[in-house]
């Protein structure tokens, strides 16, 4: 249960890092948290099997907002676990 808890605190801190990191842009002086690339599979990779078709597909967008929320959310866990 607690390794479920903090994958879902680390989840949710990128996710904040990532959103504050968008609202960012609309600030001058802020706008370098939302610097960051896309890492992933940029063409889908299909597997045709005859009767069932599978499509996987994997992108990430990391910025600089998501790692500092990625840092917060450890440190989180360090106090909240």
């Amino acid at each position: 249960m607690k390794s479920f808890l903090r994958i879902m605190i680390i989840f949710m801190g990128i996710l904040l890092g990532m959103f504050l990191g968008e609202l960012a842009t609309q600030v001058s002086w802020l706008d370098f948290l939302a610097f960051g690339t896309d890492i992933g599979l940029s063409k889908p990779i299909e597997l045709d099997l005859g009767v069932l078709t599978l499509t996987f597909a994997f992108m990430f967008k990391l910025n600089i907002a998501g790692i500092l929320g990625f840092i917060a959310s450890i440190f989180v866990i360090k106090k909240v676990i």
